[in-house]
Formats: C-alpha cells, sequence, structure tokens
C-alpha cells in the first residue's frame, strides 16, 4: 500500500499529501486502455476538484494488459494519475512526482569499446537506461531518498542547500539523508549541467546498501533525445556500484573538471572540483603469472605483475577475468588471489590513479582446472526392455555425464561398495541388473587428465516387482504357465482393454510375454498420450520388459497402456524409485 508520508518525509514536511475522500468503486464503459474515457469518467465520479497544483484526482482500477504502464501521470500539471493495478508507495508516488513537475531518474552506461566489454563512467560510446536510479523514486526501482537535485527543483532543500561548484575550492557536501546543510553542488559543461550530492546510506536509504555510499554524480543534457532531455542520468563509476566512493575522484572525458573527494566524516564527504589537473595514466606494467597458455590446477590463483608508479599515486590494481573485475588489491601491491572458474579464460591487470587515468596490461589467456571432473547427471539407474526379469534380478541401464576443462583420464564404476570396475574414458552408459527391493546406488571413482580425481556418487533407489500389478479394465483372461512371474499373467485380444499402474518413481516397465500375436498399443502418461508401440516379436520371449519409460527425475505418475487389436500379455510391473 500507498504510504503518505513519503513525501512528508524527503521533503521535511515541507510537500506533504493528504487524503480528502475514496470513491466507492464503479464499472465504467471503457474499452482497453482508453486512458482519456478513463480520466473522464473519473472526473465525472470525483465531482468538483479545484485544478490546481494542490489537488490531485488518483484513478485505480484492476490490471488491464492492453495498458503498457503500472502507473501514468501528468507532469508540472493536471493533478490526475492513472494506476494501472499497483497501489505501492513506488508507483504513486512516481507519479505523484510527475504531478510536481519532476522527470526521470535514469542510469547512464558507458563502455570504452565498441564490444561493450570494458565499463568506464564516461565515453563516446555510451546508453541511457531508463528508470534505472537505484534510489530515487522517480526511477523505477525503489523508494530512496529524492535526489538533491529533484528536492532542488520543488523548492524544498533550502536556503544554503545547493551552490555552483568554484574550481580548486573544497565542498563538504552534508549527507543527503540528514535534511540540513549543503545537499547539492552543480557545475555545468557544455550542454550538460552536473549535480553532485553525497549518499550515505541513511535514512530511507538504508535498504539499497548495495548501491554504495559516496558521491552520487547525475547531469541532464539538452543534446540526448527529447526521450531522455529532461531525465537526470546517474553516472555509473564501478559496474557494481555508480558512486565515487570516499577518496576516489574522475576526470570529466571532455577536458573541463575533474572530480576528488576525500574521507567522509560525520560532517559529510569532502569533495573538490576544478580543472582538469591529473591527466597521466599510471605507468606502463606487466603481467607476471600466470603465463599465457598456462593450465591452472585451483580455484584461486596468484596472480602477479611488476611495480606500477603514477605521478600522483595509484589507488589500487584490479585483476580482470573475461574484461570483468574479480579481484582488486592496493596500489602498491604487486599480487593478489583471484577467483577464476574452471575453463578458459583471459586475464589482464588495471592500475588507477585518484583520477579516474589508468594504465593496462596486456592480457593473457590461462585454462583453470581446479576440480575433479563434474558429473552431472550422476549415475543413476533406469529399467533396460528387451531383458528378461526373475524374481532376484532385474535388468536396468545406468548412464551419467561427465565434463572435465582437461579431459578424462580414467574412471571405474561400482554399485554400492562392491568391487571397482574399470572402463573407457568415454563410456557414460552400462547395462547391469539388480535385485528387487534392495536399496542401491552407483559410483564413479573419476581422474582428470592434470591428476586430479574424486567420486561421483548417485541417489539411491529401489527397484520393485510389481507381480500381477496394474488396473485391468476391458475383456481380459488368464492365462498360466511356469514361465510368468506369478506362474500366470493377464492376457486381451479386445481393442480398447487397457491396463493402468501408479507408482512413484524415475522409471517404470511392464513385463509380459512378445510374440508373433503381439501388436501396437498406445501408451498414455498421467493422462496424455505419449507414444504408439508395436510389442510383435517374432520369437516368444516371456517375463521380458517390453516396454519402459524413464525419467530425469523422481515423481508420482500413471501410465496407461490400451491395446489396438493384438494380443497384449501383462505378467508384472517393474519401477526405480
Amino acid at each position: 500500500m500507498y504510504k503518505r508520508q513519503y513525501y512528508d518525509t524527503v521533503t521535511g514536511g515541507a510537500i506533504r499529501f493528504t487524503l480528502d475522500r475514496v470513491t466507492a468503486a464503479r464499472k465504467i464503459a471503457v474499452t482497453g486502455c482508453d486512458t482519456s474515457a478513463i480520466e473522464s469518467a473519473a472526473r465525472g465520479i470525483a465531482g468538483s476538484v479545484a485544478n490546481d497544483r494542490f489537488h490531485h484526482i488518483v484513478v485505480y482500477y484492476p490490471s488491464e494488459s492492453s495498458c503498457g504502464f503500472a502507473g501514468l501521470g501528468y507532469v508540472g500539471g493536471g493533478g490526475f494519475v492513472w494506476l494501472n493495478g499497483y497501489h505501492t508507495t513506488q508507483v504513486l508516488g512516481h507519479e505523484l512526482g510527475h504531478n510536481l513537475g519532476l522527470w526521470h531518474s535514469d542510469g547512464y552506461h558507458c563502455w570504452s569499446d565498441s564490444a561493450r566489454q570494458n565499463p568506464v563512467p564516461m565515453s563516446e560510446n555510451c546508453q541511457v537506461e531508463g528508470y534505472a536510479d537505484p534510489w530515487d523514486i522517480m526511477g523505477s526501482r525503489a523508494t530512496g531518498e529524492l535526489t538533491a537535485a529533484h528536492l532542488d527543483q520543488l523548492g524544498v532543500l533550502g536556503s544554503g542547500g545547493t551552490r555552483p561548484a568554484t574550481a580548486g575550492k573544497q565542498v563538504v557536501l552534508a549527507p543527503l539523508s540528514g535534511g540540513t546543510g549543503v545537499r547539492q553542488v552543480t557545475y555545468r559543461s557544455g550542454t550538460r549541467t552536473y549535480y553532485l550530492e553525497y549518499r550515505d546510506g541513511g535514512r530511507l536509504d538504508q535498504p539499497l546498501s548495495s548501491a554504495g555510499t559516496g558521491l552520487a554524480v547525475r547531469f541532464t543534457d539538452t543534446a540526448l533525445s527529447s526521450e531522455f532531455a529532461h531525465d537526470h542520468q546517474l553516472v555509473s563509476y564501478h559496474p557494481s556500484m555508480p558512486v565515487l566512493r570516499p577518496g576516489e575522484g574522475w576526470n570529466d572525458p571532455a577536458g573541463t573538471i575533474s572530480i576528488r573527494t576525500g574521507a567522509a566524516t560525520a560532517a559529510g564527504l569532502p569533495v573538490t572540483l576544478g580543472g582538469i589537473s591529473d591527466t597521466r595514466a599510471p605507468s606502463a606494467f606487466d603481467l607476471l603469472s600466470p603465463k599465457t597458455s598456462a593450465s591452472l590446477t585451483t580455484a584461486t590463483t596468484t596472480v602477479t605483475w611488476t611495480p606500477v608508479t603514477d605521478d600522483t599515486a595509484v589507488t589500487s590494481v584490479s585483476v580482470l577475468v573475461d574484461g570483468v573485475p574479480a579481484a582488486t588489491a592496493p596500489g602498491t601491491a604487486t599480487s593478489l588471489t583471484a577467483p577464476i572458474p574452471d575453463g578458459r579464460h583471459t586475464l589482464q591487470a588495471v592500475a588507477t590513479d585518484p583520477y579516474g587515468n589508468t594504465s593496462r596490461t596486456g592480457t593473457v589467456t590461462v585454462t583453470v582446472d581446479g576440480n575433479a571432473p563434474a558429473g552431472t547427471p550422476a549415475p543413476t539407474a533406469g529399467l533396460r526392455p528387451g531383458v528378461a526379469v526373475s524374481t532376484t534380478s532385474v535388468p536396468v541401464s545406468v548412464s551419467w555425464g561427465l565434463t572435465d576443462p582437461n579431459g578424462v583420464a580414467r574412471q571405474r564404476i561400482a554399485q554400492d561398495t562392491g568391487a571397482w570396475t574399470a572402463l573407457g574414458t568415454t563410456i557414460r552408459r552400462i547395462e547391469s541388473a539388480v535385485k528387487p527391493g534392495v536399496r542401491t546406488r552407483w559410483q564413479l571413482a573419476v581422474t582428470d587428465k592434470i591428476g586430479h580425481s574424486g567420486t561421483v556418487v548417485g541417489p539411491w533407489n529401489t527397484t520393485s516387482l510389481d507381480v500381477r500389478g496394474g488396473s485391468c479394465t476391458g475383456a481380459w483372461s488368464t492365462v498360466a504357465g511356469s514361465s510368468r512371474l506369478g506362474g500366470s499373467e493377464q492376457t486381451t485380444t479386445a481393442r480398447g482393454a487397457a491396463v493402468s499402474y501408479t507408482f512413484t518413481g524415475r522409471s517404470v516397465g511392464l513385463i509380459g510375454t512378445r510374440d508373433k500375436t503381439s501388436g501396437m498399443v498406445d501408451v498414455y502418461v498421467d493422462g496424455s498420450k505419449f507414444s504408439s508401440v508395436n510389442l510383435y516379436n517374432g520369437v516368444a520371449s516371456s517375463r521380458t520388459i517390453v516396454y519402459a519409460l524413464t525419467w530425469t527425475g523422481t515423481g508420482t505418475h500413471t501410465v496407461k497402456i490400451i491395446n489396438q487389436g493384438s494380443r497384449l500379455n501383462v505378467d508384472a510391473f517393474a519401477s526405480v524409485g
């Protein structure tokens, strides 16, 4: 539900919404998403309401799929809001913000390369992500503190709450959540106006810690497309969080301004703006280890590099795995331990100074294999059709998967804790037999080509043998014979006669006699037709799994087999569960 105190909180009581009245729900004659008709009907229901900036009409209606929005509101006038099935603080507060004259808060993402693999704060290769501000209610993700720029637009920052930047002069930005003090610094650069504020993670920002704490920099740009020209764009200084963290700096690529932050205190965040004071990147440096084409045998690897220097300081050195930061060390370090997943990857180190200038090593390509071969899926048994069954032995097929970046060198398989059997490295299926009613599992002992060994253990399963199981419908008769499991089996030649069997497990099989009189049957699984099967066999065979089904997981299923006019014989059902 909407919390009416949101604007009261973020504006320090300067803007407060009160509820005048709520009308009873009514049905109106509107087709699809005709917002004009909805507004007209709602205004008629609301009656006389002053059309000024102090009065607002909100119409809520159940979600209409043809409306491509959660909410809609006039910007800066009209005092009207549409809510398409949503009545949350974020949606209603967002649309009321439009009524107050506020535009959207977006994200602004840039890359140094055309492939968009290396994110940077600003470049010629950028893209607006609409609504992507992680704090502001004028985005679509949160109900954190309203930006200082929006508070200023509403006229509620208070005396001295904002000031233009003075080159070389330090300003201590008070925490935005504190509600007092200098909370915004602005400056112009070409077609852009920049807005700086200090997000300390307080008050309404507390649940949004993943966005980070530090200096948030936004801008408006009249050169952007009309869709975004009024919006505030949030600059992203780090892939995982947008803020400049205390102690970091940045050079505007346009060459007109630099930003330097100090250590945050209870009073706020020191910020100094000035002309570009450092455009020189840290010194060139190289990766020492691992070497290119190296095969690594652990999931974490020590990466080393030659010392790197800078005319100001090196604030950090990061190791990128496939272009994405994996670990970061202080600027004085020459090594760190980085997590690198199994597989083939590129590594690179990047040194950064306080102004955002960077120096990069060349890339090296490594293959990582820190684990024994992975068994997915683990060895699991399923019933094996076409083979005879006894009361002490049920035929099964055991299958599994194995993957390893360097390849499998050896594998052995055992049933429970029995004897191991060596297998070829490419084998992923064997044929065996299990005893009915006994819990059984299979395990693999595997080794890859660089010496990692391990065991892959499959799940426990019990194979059941249900003699004369199943429920028969239609015309059936009993045929006796010592070759049958129970001394007899059910048989039918009636078209439409059927047998159903319900079980819980991952594999099921029909056991019976196949011969020249056998023919077509339809198989239904859980009420739906699965297949048609021809059970004809030129040589008679009894006590045989004539048909089997196997699933990837365990579940409860009902299998129904319907005779299509030849002979169908049912001796028993087997299942693996």
